[in-house]
């Protein structure tokens, strides 16, 4: 997704960043102020948000967990100065431990060891025919360094914003056994299957980031086999199986939880593309209305959401 900010560098060293958005500023309020939204894009490309917790309230606590690809944690905290939804919030954070007391920022951060302010940023929305104007203005000091990775920052969070305000995936039930899950990608089908089925660029999209590497290994042709696994706070979670069919139109697979053998679903995806889009449709059928129920209580959901907005990142790199 091509980037749209307008950035503007002010004689008292504000960073003012603007971008619209596809979607309804409700919307675009919400994806800056509720918890779960904010797991989906803060942070810089391939970083995941393992706790997110934002009281949207004046005097409301913030508390971020940022986890990189190499397992580093960053914390950040603050508090909640100003909102009025949906058009406008101010907020003040800080660099923090796990423990939420306040720490030197990071040596990559470029602020400095001796660095002991608020970052200060006030952010408006601004209803622009169907879409929204964003404008990011941060109001405190700081250095010229931080000033340019911040601008970085924000323009690869802003991207992944962008991909989860126009999020069109859909979860359903459907007759007794099966769940179909719908979702469109803004890259041609041959460079979704590749995503799909090579091992290399499944580690970079398969699970929510935030519980760190995965492994992956995938034979994906007619009698080939798969196994994608992750770390997870309730140990290893690992998905593998038989590969019925493999093709750019079609895949077919056996997909397995190997804490619970012998439930085992059928998996088909087809991909459909149209105007330079590929459509899925994916729809598993599982052995018993309960194994299906099971799935969809469990979570599957959000798992599968951070993933294939994950995806869209991949894709983006590789076109």
């Amino acid at each position: 997704m091509a980037a749209r900010d307008n950035v503007v560098e002010m004689p008292i060293k504000e960073l003012v960043i603007e971008r619209v958005f596809d979607a309804p500023r409700e919307r675009i309020f919400d994806l800056f102020t509720q918890p779960g939204h904010l797991q989906k894009w803060w942070g810089p490309k391939m970083v995941g948000v393992p706790l997110a917790e934002f009281e949207a309230r004046p005097g409301g606590k913030i508390f971020i967990a940022e986890r990189g690809l190499d397992g580093t944690m960053v914390y950040i905290a603050g508090v909640v100065r100003e909102i009025e939804r949906p058009s406008r919030l101010v907020y003040a954070i800080h660099f923090a431990d796990a423990d939420r007391r306040r720490v030197a920022p990071p040596t990559h951060s470029g602020l400095g060891d001796a660095w002991d302010d608020e970052i200060v940023t006030l952010v408006t929305f601004s209803a622009e025919g169907r879409g929204t104007r964003v404008t990011i203005r941060t109001l405190s000091g700081f250095t010229a360094e931080w000033g340019e990775k911040a601008r970085f920052g924000w323009a690869e969070s802003l991207d992944k914003l962008g991909y989860a305000a126009v999020d069109d995936m859909t979860v359903a039930p459907q007759g007794e056994r099966e769940i179909l899950i719908t979702r469109s990608f803004n890259a041609p089908r041959a460079l979704v299957y590749e995503a799909l089925t090579n091992p290399e660029h499944v580690k970079n999209w398969w699970g929510p980031r935030q519980y760190g590497a995965v492994s992956a290994t995938a034979d994906f042709r007619a009698g080939g086999r798969y196994r994608f696994a992750q770390g997870s706070p309730h140990g290893e979670v690992a998905f593998s199986g038989e590969v019925r069919e493999s093709s750019p139109e079609r895949i077919v697979y056996i997909e397995e939880f190997e804490a619970m053998p012998g439930h085992a679903a059928v998996t088909t995806v087809t991909l459909d593309e149209r105007a330079g889009k590929t459509f899925m449709t994916l729809r598993s059928v599982y052995q018993s209305r309960e194994d299906r129920d099971g799935v969809i209580g469990s979570g599957m959901e959000w798992g599968a959401r951070l993933a294939y907005l994950q995806l869209d990142e991949v894709l983006e790199g590789m076109q």
